[in-house]
């Protein structure tokens, strides 16, 4: 499960963000909430979550300033959504610019946030609750070695009927699935973290280096060198 920070300057807004992902029962746990800037930098510093749900403007620190202080430490750790009225919506994409994964509009609809919570989490919840469970799993551990036998294992059904589930609800295979998870958080590494291709391979799970450098390009149509080149 997700951990995240919200930091706005309106209580509603802050509760009312609390209450559709418990309402929609979106692995993401609030750990704490900030109603100032500076306020907010202090809590991600010392908490280091994993969203952040930021709104812009607000009083001694806006979000853009939290945003580019967090990114001097933290750069690529944290995924900050941005909140913000419609009438400050040109400084929401300057936000982009510095890395924020998406944006709020004010009011918030709730379909919007599951929307956008469901971007930030790289899977679409389904109906059943049961594959749910398995997909937070799988996005949580992407890293580790997971096997399809061992997570039916895990959640006590079998390794066909969670191959169907993968195949009525994501339309893919479970390997498939999992190589493409592996390698979109590849992406971002490279693009945003100083890490060597060998650790990134070694980071989203890959044991095999020559094997990260197949299942890349099959995926991108580009070598990880190129990609990293071309995004720096």
């Amino acid at each position: 499960m997700k951990n995240a920070v919200i930091v706005d300057d309106e209580k509603l807004s802050v509760d009312l963000i609390k209450f559709l992902i418990e309402r929609y029962e979106i692995p993401i746990e609030v750990i704490g909430q900030a109603y100032s800037g500076d306020e907010g930098l202090k809590l991600i510093t010392e908490l280091k979550p994993d969203i952040v749900f930021m709104d812009i403007r607000m009083p001694v620190l806006n979000g853009l300033e939290v945003m580019e202080k967090v990114n001097e430490t933290q750069k690529g750790n944290t995924d900050f959504i941005i909140i913000t009225a419609y009438d400050y919506f040109e400084y929401a994409q300057t936000a982009l610019r510095l890395g924020a994964k998406d944006i709020l509009l004010k009011p918030i609809e709730p379909e919007m946030l599951l929307e956008t919570a469901e971007r930030i989490l790289c899977y679409k919840k389904s109906y059943n609750a049961l594959f749910n469970q398995i997909l937070e799993y799988v996005n949580c551990n992407y890293y580790e070695e997971i096997e399809l036998k061992d997570c039916a294992l895990m959640y006590h059904t079998s390794p066909s009927y969670v191959s169907r589930m993968f195949r009525k609800y994501c339309d893919t295979s479970f390997i498939s699935y999992l190589n493409d998870l592996r390698i979109k958080k590849a992406m971002e590494f490279l693009k945003e973290t100083d890490l060597t291709i060998k650790e990134v391979s070694y980071k989203v799970g890959y044991n095999n280096l020559n094997y990260f450098y197949k299942i890349f390009k099959k995926s991108t149509g580009v070598t990880p060198n190129l990609f990293k080149s071309k995004a720096n």
